[in-house]
């Protein structure tokens, strides 16, 4: 069978190679995947340069998060489970860019054997990000507002759909008119273009109320100067650094109002959260994307055999959507 992998942390142009290796055997407890769809992100790429959060044993298997049917099990498992269609969680303890992988059956959620693959294959990690984002720092009610930067990012995307089914009100904030436009034209409320008058536009936006979380993806000194709009006591949560700048907030926000700063990284909740809140978490998104309530936009998908293009197309900062490779 097939698979990348690298033998060195380096540009992922050259670094990244296609090889043939010997189909994996389930050990017990193990099940075998037939990978049907897998998503490229940016922590695959950071992975692969050797400075993400994790720095895998080298030669490394890649890919966190994919889709696919199970094959084959090992001793322990149900033989009835062949045939399912799983997902396959970015845990770490198995790889996606593959033709087939093992996996343990915690690491393995059954989700809906008609929905769009593609779809499916990127559950894993933004959708999820997403999620825990709007529930795990905050207790929002309904009509309660939520701004967010990079909104037109994949995980932006994502929350914009769930807080509009929690009964939230979002402020999309992006860094280009045309991002903007294109946000809006999918139906996205309230985007705004960040600019010096940013902290006026988001202020007449909320009407005199106030902000109960900020989701933060740039970084740098702009969540620190929408702070001032956090009611006393609620969080600004970072999860990406696009900028590549220390995160700033002014100390009298942070002392005198209490305004939290906190990071996210998915990895902590996947090896911390007790598995029944894993399982029940990625049931719940599975079936949203299952039923068509949730979605992203896709660009492109690629067959393994195209991983450079794909790569590079992956890597490119104007996108209209996620890249994948299938099997």
């Amino acid at each position: 069978m097939k698979e990348l992998r690298i033998d060195s942390f380096g540009p992922p142009a050259d670094v990244v190679r296609l090889v043939e290796v010997d189909e994996p055997t389930p050990a017990p407890g193990q099940l075998l995947v037939a990978l049907e769809a897998g998503a490229i992100n940016p922590s695959d790429l950071l992975l692969i340069q050797g400075v993400y959060g994790i720095r895998p044993d080298l030669p490394a298997r890649l890919g966190a998060e994919g889709v696919g049917r199970v094959v084959g099990v090992g001793d322990g498992v149900d033989p009835a489970r062949v045939g399912e269609r799983v997902l396959v969680l970015p845990t770490q303890r198995q790889t996606t860019w593959a033709e087939r992988t093992v996996a343990a059956e915690r690491d393995l959620v059954t989700v809906d054997d008609g929905a769009d693959p593609l779809q499916l294959a990127m559950i894993g990690i933004n959708p999820m990000t997403a999620h825990l984002l709007l529930t795990k720092y905050a207790e929002l009610k309904a009509d309660e507002w939520v701004a967010q930067n990079a909104s037109n990012s994949a995980v932006g995307r994502y929350v914009v759909d769930l807080a509009r089914l929690s009964g939230l009100r979002t402020i999309n904030i992006v860094r280009r008119e045309e991002a903007a436009e294109a946000l809006r034209a999918d139906g996205v409320p309230n985007v705004l273009v960040s600019g010096p008058d940013l902290v006026e536009q988001v202020t007449a936006l909320l009407g005199g109320e106030q902000l109960g979380l900020f989701v933060d993806s740039l970084a740098g000194s702009q969540a620190g100067e929408l702070s001032g709009l956090l009611r006393p006591g609620s969080s600004i949560v970072a999860y990406s650094a696009l900028t590549g700048r220390p995160h700033a907030v002014p100390f009298q926000q942070l002392i005198f109002r209490d305004i939290g700063l906190r990071g996210f990284w998915l990895h902590t909740w996947l090896t911390s959260a007790p598995q029944a809140e894993i399982d029940s978490a990625y049931r719940y998104l599975a079936g949203l994307v299952g039923d068509g309530t949730l979605s992203a936009p896709v660009e492109a998908s690629y067959p393994l055999e195209q991983y450079a293009e794909a790569i590079e197309r992956s890597a490119k900062f104007r996108r209209a959507g996620k890249i994948l490779l299938t099997f």
